[in-house]
Order: C-alpha cells, then sequence, then structure tokens
C-alpha cells in the first residue's frame, strides 16, 4: 500500500473532546510521516489561527484547509480562499434572524479568513466557545452590518449554532429554503451549519492539494467523523470513519478507525500504516 498523503478532520476526529492531542505521539508520528515523504493536511470547519494554535512550531512542515474548504495555507503561506460575495452575507443574516427567535440560536458567527465576527448580543459562553474555534474575534455592535462595517475584508464563511433545544431536521427545512443555488450548507457537529460558496468543501481543497502535488486520491488517506468530512472520505479509497463516528458517516467511509477521538484514534491508526510501509 503507498501512502503520499494523510488528511484529517480535527475536532471529534483528530482531537479530543477537550480540543486537545496527544502531543508526544504527534511528534513521533510526524517523524515517520516525514521519513517516508508523506504529507499531512489539517482539515477542519474552524479557522486557520485555531489550526495554528493547535500546531505551533510545526505550522510550516504542515498543509491546512480551514473554514471547511473555503481557505488553503501552504504551512503558514494563504495559498487560496474562496469568499462570499456580501450580498449573499447580507441576505443570509436577514433571512436567518428573520427565519429564527434568538434563543434559538447560541453562535451567530461570519467568517474572514483570520478573523470572525460576531454580535454583541452572544452571550459570555457562547463567546468564549466561539474563541476556541476561531481565535480571533471581534465583537460588532450589529452583526446584520457587518459587510457595511468591514468593506474590506473577504468573508468566507457563515456558521450557525443552534440551541440544543433545536431539532436538526427543523433547522436544515428552514435553511434549505433560505439557501441560494450557490452557496452550500453541512453539519460540522456540535448542532453547528457552515454556509459557504458551493464549490469551497474540504474536499475539493484536498483536490488542488493533490493537483499541485501530483498525487492520485488511491494514494490519500483521509479521517473523518462528521458530514462535511463525507465528501474527501469517499473520494478516497483508504478513508476512515472513526469509532466515535455517527453509524451514516461509518457506512460511507471504507474503514473504521480501531479508537476513538479520546484514544488517539487517528495518530494510532497512522502509525499502523506506516509500519505496514516498512
Amino acid at each position: 500500500m503507498t501512502v503520499k498523503m494523510i488528511v484529517t478532520d480535527m475536532d471529534g476526529t483528530f482531537l479530543n473532546d477537550q480540543h486537545s492531542y496527544n502531543h508526544h505521539l504527534f511528534k513521533k508520528v510526524l517523524r515517520q510521516m516525514q521519513k517516508y515523504d508523506v504529507k499531512f493536511v489539517l482539515a477542519s470547519g474552524s479557522s486557520f489561527p485555531r489550526l495554528a494554535r493547535e500546531f505551533k512550531g510545526f505550522e510550516e512542515q504542515l498543509d491546512f484547509i480551514s473554514q471547511n474548504g473555503s481557505v488553503i495555507h501552504e504551512g503558514t503561506h494563504l495559498a487560496d480562499y474562496t469568499p462570499i460575495d456580501p450580498q449573499d452575507i447580507n441576505y443570509i443574516l436577514h433571512e436567518v434572524t428573520k427565519a429564527f427567535p434568538a434563543e434559538h440560536i447560541s453562535e451567530l458567527i461570519v467568517a474572514g479568513i483570520d478573523t470572525a465576527y460576531v454580535d454583541q448580543s452572544m452571550s459570555p459562553a457562547s463567546l468564549a466557545e466561539t474563541k476556541i474555534f476561531y481565535e480571533n474575534v471581534t465583537v460588532v455592535n450589529d452583526l446584520t452590518k457587518v459587510t457595511q462595517l468591514f468593506p474590506n475584508e473577504h468573508f468566507i464563511k457563515i456558521a450557525i449554532c443552534f440551541a440544543p433545544e433545536v431539532s436538526p431536521t427543523q433547522f436544515k427545512r428552514i435553511l434549505d429554503g433560505i439557501l441560494p443555488d450557490n452557496l452550500l450548507m453541512e453539519v460540522s457537529g456540535f448542532n453547528t451549519e457552515l454556509i459557504g460558496q458551493a464549490g469551497a468543501t474540504k474536499a475539493n481543497a484536498l483536490i488542488k492539494l493533490l493537483d499541485r502535488d501530483g498525487i492520485n486520491p488511491e494514494h490519500v488517506v483521509t479521517f473523518g467523523d462528521n458530514e462535511n468530512d463525507l465528501g474527501m472520505l469517499t473520494m478516497t479509497r483508504q478513508s476512515y470513519a472513526m469509532k466515535n463516528a455517527a453509524p451514516l458517516i461509518q457506512m460511507q467511509a471504507a474503514n473504521i478507525t480501531d479508537f476513538d477521538n479520546n484514544h488517539d484514534g487517528v495518530l494510532k491508526q497512522i502509525n499502523q500504516l506506516l509500519k505496514e510501509m516498512r
């Protein structure tokens, strides 16, 4: 079996439920990947600054797909991004705030490449949660006017985190009726929907990296646990759904990890794959 690139989702996959990972094992596994010239890509729905923090000291050795595929970094170099038209941002914010009572939305976030914007009405608890995933957060007086307040920003994603009592069936039905054809909605976990350009997915971002390096998808290993990982899981024959992933995700991946995200499932699986390459 030939492996030239390994791509992993972050939350619920590479990271444990405390948003951390086994640093000692990671350093060991990364050295082995580099020995065999295997590229390592982190693919997440959250922001690049957050990913850079998680892998501080290793940034230049990795590739990053952030904002659910809307942003690509080669090390710390911004390689590509896919913005949303400001008119679409304004439309979605208007329709969402009209369709849902304020208490049904715990987090409403408009993300740029490096900065996320939230409304001043966001609760302190929700703001603290947002900072885990977006690192750089700016609070504004009125989020519906964010494109006017920051006319030079490149907005690339809208994230909507619904309160636990709101059923996914309910908010998906409503959002489906709101979204224009050029935008795509994907679940990223935590009762959160990510909205971006239809082509700005993890799978399409991965294709750009494969084209860059001349790598065939059959030589790529992917790991994921949620709906927004399905594109890259189904495009690679060596795909792994996490042991903790929902049955629907596990059914569509080629393999299931032996361990879940709280027991170093990704790193242990990579370690085993590298042993098989010797």
